[in-house]
């Protein structure tokens, strides 16, 4: 089998028209034209106006500059057109400016380090070190650029004129800015090493960046800087340089396949991204029935900021309580001090009354008693009893007062105590205790009441006013907070959802158009059909009344037979032609309703073929719009 030659050079314009499909157009036709293909190419051949690839020929110093390492489109742009393109403005007239710090020290050294880096992780033969590249000799000089060239070019020995060839060589890599010659004379002089030592650090990343390029292709992955599909245009990019290359060699079963291997990849990635888009509805779907449960739900928020108003409207009449409480605990003490000063008086009255009494029983034994004493002495007696029962009766009315008052001080602390617990329940319940919860941002939440306090300060282990009341205000703050962006996301949400409804809402508005464009020609074919089923009838009747007239023409036979006979075969003709009149209308309304049933599946057809398309299109319009321009393919060694 002959080899085939390689294509003529594409003009710009046929290079910038892109097909819309991003699968090759050539699989398609290596499977319908297999045969005649592989016999056209062992009879046919083209002549070769391109040059051959890079891996077909060594590449040597001085070699074209579509062989060296630099990116593809720049190698792809040299071949096709000499003139480059306007749309970034027109090539200077003059040499471009080193934006770089080529006078600053750290500049120079970092740029040292880095070409000292890489020589030495590479197998440099010669001995490096900062000294030497602070001011290297000619010698020096030309082993690191032989050396690095090398990198490029393993063919490559040795130099001509280091002026002449270095400046060509970085030149043909699109170094952006002008070595001179002169420079290179003297090449380890401080004015003109610097601007060297900057294109030596520039080749040096530039290798580096060919190896990290060269190593992620290796190992099947994305480039450097290189996104899903930068690397699926690589990857394409690869696949026809492959199949072009078997094309050229003639060797159609390889080349068929590369197709048929690229077809399937294209296949799986195809399955992969309906798959991904099914599970992306799913999520989708998942995501609005969540979001409709949200939405006919009662929200927490209003049933959080309900129970929060109930239990600040606890703690004020808490508040309130706990400061009558403490009132009238103080003026039960007042009381109780009064009475106890009351107390200690009358017993005070009581011993002076008992002295007294003892006294004058004294006397009274010392003095003889007669009637009237003792009369006296009766009634002094009478009233003091009187006296000390009013006395006893009033301390009785006291102490139960004292102890009502105490009963309904122990049934208020209970109270405290129950509305404190039932607090504390609220504040576990959202995340306030302890100070280590969620919510409670380093601040005591739990309430303790100390029946035992002296003060009102000492009644709680917290400062309500203080420290309890403005947390929980901080805390309703946030949510109210957060309340409002998820107010703002759910209304994005709804805008999203009103899209995609009105979308929905034209798509089953052309439907319905289409289905009533489908049943006015179903109601015209039904009127059609009914027309001529009336036709048909009229002819039967037609019919049915001339077999009754030939009835009676037999009949009057006997009288007028060969009047009869004559218009016995006039009528039977009559109704032999009526009745293939009959017939072939009939047979043309059953092609004419055939074709009708035809036409109406194939508009119906058509119909749902150009719904597909409107689909796809919009998918791809999408898809489109979502793709991003191809960056420049990343530099690739020749031997690759």
């Amino acid at each position: 089998m002959s080899r085939r030659q390689t294509l003529g050079v594409l003009s710009p314009a046929q290079l910038n028209s892109r097909s819309t499909s991003n699968a090759p157009s050539r699989v398609a036709a290596t499977k319908e034209n297999g045969s005649q293909a592989a016999a056209g190419a062992a009879t046919r051949s083209r002549k070769s106006m391109a040059v051959l690839p890079a891996a077909d020929k060594p590449m040597s110093l001085l070699a074209p500059a579509s062989q060296m390492s630099q990116p593809q489109s720049q190698v792809m742009g040299s071949q096709m057109d000499p003139r480059r393109s306007s749309a970034f403005g027109a090539k200077p007239s003059g040499p471009k400016t080193d934006p770089r710090p080529t006078s600053d020290k750290n500049f120079l050294n970092a740029c040292m380090r880095t070409v000292i880096t890489y020589l030495s992780s590479h197998g440099y033969p010669a001995a490096i070190s900062p000294k030497t590249l602070a001011s290297p000799t000619a010698k020096d000089f030309t082993l690191i650029v032989q050396f690095l060239f090398q990198q490029f070019d393993p063919n490559m020995k040795t130099f001509g004129k280091i002026e002449d060839d270095v400046p060509q060589f970085f030149k043909r890599l699109n170094y952006p800015f002008q070595i001179s010659k002169s420079a290179l004379f003297a090449v380890g002089s401080p004015h003109s090493w610097p601007a060297v030592l900057a294109a030596l650090t520039w080749l040096v990343e530039l290798l580096n960046y060919n190896e990290k390029t060269e190593e992620q292709a290796s190992n099947g992955g994305p480039g450097i800087m290189e996104d899903q599909e930068s690397a699926t245009k690589r990857q394409f990019f690869e696949y026809i340089c492959t199949s072009y290359r078997y094309f050229l060699a003639g060797d159609d079963l390889r080349c068929q396949a590369v197709d048929e291997e690229m077809l399937s990849q294209f296949t799986a990635k195809e399955k992969a991204i309906a798959d991904a888009h099914a599970r992306i509805k799913e999520a989708n779907d998942a995501l609005v029935a969540e979001l409709q449960r949200m939405q006919s739900e009662k929200s927490p928020l209003d049933a959080a900021q309900q129970r929060r108003a109930e239990l600040m409207s606890d703690a004020e009449k808490f508040d309130k309580l706990i400061e009558n409480l403490q009132s009238l605990k103080a003026t039960l003490q007042r009381k109780l001090q009064e009475r106890q000063q009351d107390l200690a008086s009358k017993q005070e009255a009581l011993a002076a009354v008992n002295a007294e009494n003892e006294g004058l029983r004294a006397r009274i034994a010392a003095q003889p008693v007669n009637k009237a004493d003792i009369n006296r002495m009766i009634m002094e007696r009478s009233k003091q009893k009187e006296v000390l029962e009013a006395v006893s009766s009033q301390a009785e009315e006291l102490e139960q007062k004292t102890h009502q008052q105490e009963v309904q001080i122990v049934a208020a602390l209970k109270s405290l105590d129950a509305n404190a617990s039932r607090y504390n329940q609220m504040a576990h319940r959202l995340k306030l205790v302890p100070a280590t919860a969620k919510r409670a941002d380093g601040v005591t939440y739990e309430l303790h009441i100390n029946r035992e306090a002296a003060s009102l300060n000492e009644f709680a282990n917290v400062d309500l006013k203080g420290v309890i009341k403005p947390g929980l205000e901080r805390l309703c703050d946030t949510y109210r907070t957060k309340a409002a962006e998820l107010s703002r996301d759910l209304l994005g949400l709804r805008e999203t959802a009103a899209g995609i409804s009105e979308a929905i809402n034209e798509k089953t508005e052309e439907n319905l158009g289409v289905e009533a464009q489908i049943a006015k020609a179903e109601a015209q074919l039904r009127m059609a059909r009914e027309a001529q089923e009336d036709k048909v009838k009229d002819a039967a009747g037609r019919a049915e009344r001339l077999q009754d007239e030939v009835a009676n023409l037999r009949s009057a036979a006997n009288n007028m037979q060969a009047e009869m006979e004559q218009r016995k075969a006039a009528a039977v003709a009559e109704y032999e032609a009526l009745q293939r009149n009959c017939e072939a209308e009939l047979a043309r309304l059953k092609v004419d309703l055939r074709t009708a049933l035809e036409t109406m599946l194939q508009h119906r057809m058509w119909v749902q073929q150009r719904l597909e398309t409107v689909a796809t299109a919009v998918q791809q319009v999408h898809a489109s719009v979502k793709q991003t321009p191809m960056p420049a393919m990343p530099t690739l060694r020749s031997s690759s």
